[in-house]
């Protein structure tokens, strides 16, 4: 880990408490998942804010950070499913969300040779979200509150994944 920036770091750390975050949760140790959580989610902001900052933006980081937040989220969602605490269908919306982008992205790569891929507004609205939706299911907020969230980010999923694939279509037409 010697040549790595320290955004780099920060974020192969996130990877290595998604583990963490996951056995917390199973364990019904809320405490420590939603430590756990909130550390994930603040040094996603600040591994960004460094990168941007400090001029440390790499390839191995544009890779390595949005894996990070689908390891995290992805995981959060079935680990919740498994424990019945939403339906199982929320992260199969999740999953095929990503199956859909991550193929779109393959497709354009192979026809344009273009491999970046910039975040949407959607995009990063349903990220934050789909966190907000964990940090509440690990608090206990009110089913209210969690149902009107839930389906926003659902909402947001679902628009943002249209919005990639009417982004990608128009970047392969070109």
């Amino acid at each position: 880990m010697k040549n790595l920036t320290l955004p780099n770091k920060l974020t192969i750390i996130r990877i290595i408490a998604v583990p963490i975050f996951v056995i917390s949760a199973i364990a019904k140790n809320s405490g420590l998942a939603i430590s756990v959580f909130i550390f994930c989610v603040i040094t996603d902001f600040l591994d960004g804010l460094i990168a941007r900052k400090q001029g440390q933006r790499t390839p191995l980081g544009a890779f390595l950070d949005p894996l990070a937040d689908k390891f995290l989220l992805i995981s959060a969602f079935i680990t919740f499913a498994a424990l019945k605490e939403i339906p199982v269908w929320i992260p199969i919306v999740i999953i095929t969300k990503n199956i859909i982008i991550f193929f779109g992205w393959w497709l354009r790569l192979q026809l344009t040779g273009n491999a970046v891929v910039s975040p949407t507004l959607f995009g990063k609205l349903s990220t934050v979200l789909e966190m907000t939706v964990i940090f509440f299911i690990l608090t206990g907020v009110s089913e209210k509150i969690l149902f009107i969230f839930t389906y926003l980010m659902l909402f947001s999923i679902i628009v943002s994944t249209f919005n990639y694939i009417f982004w990608g279509i128009k970047e392969i037409e070109k």
